[in-house]
């Protein structure tokens, strides 16, 4: 146990964490775009480009507390006579547990993305996500349909189409 908290500590800091945070963003919209595509919403629609847009500030924050730390390390000790006391590995802690509150995040996220595009998880698995796929169902119906499908759609609604019923009489 040891060793697993030496190697963190040493390799664990808020780049790195941003850089897996960002791997986990990519796979995460990986498996709902091939979800969308299947189900024929657009990959631009809100919830497909809105969740891209809300998720890139949270794969930064591990990076962003991090920073905070930089100019605290390089302050000298004492500044107007005052002996400053502050030991900024508090902000690697930090950092780190938003890292593990976020990441848990995206691993639900990204499985129950995978169950809706196809593949099958371990039934354990499925008590854990139940929730977020249930919730990734719902915003599903409230999504525009694609383009293609629209024009299909509203093909026969449009004034004077060739599909248009109500010039035949």
């Amino acid at each position: 146990m040891e060793q697993i908290l030496k190697f963190m500590y040493l390799n664990l800091n808020g780049p790195t964490e941003t850089s897996v945070l960002f791997l986990f963003l990519i796979i995460d919209n990986l498996f709902a775009n091939v979800w969308r595509k299947k189900r024929g919403v657009a990959i631009t629609s809100g919830g497909g480009l809105g969740g891209l847009i809300k998720s890139i500030p949270l794969a930064l924050m591990p990076a962003i507390i991090w920073s905070f730390e930089i100019p605290l390390s390089l302050a000298p000790d004492h500044i107007a006579g005052l002996q400053i006391n502050f030991n900024p590995m508090i902000f690697d802690i930090i950092a780190f547990a938003i890292f593990m509150l976020i990441g848990w995040y995206w691993v639900k996220s990204i499985i129950a993305n995978a169950k809706l595009a196809g593949y099958n998880p371990p039934n354990w698995v499925g008590k854990y996500i139940e929730d977020e796929y249930h919730v990734k169902l719902g915003k599903i119906e409230a999504e525009p349909n694609s383009a293609e499908q629209d024009r299909k759609i509203n093909s026969s609604k449009t004034y004077g189409s060739r599909n248009d019923d109500s010039q035949i009489k």
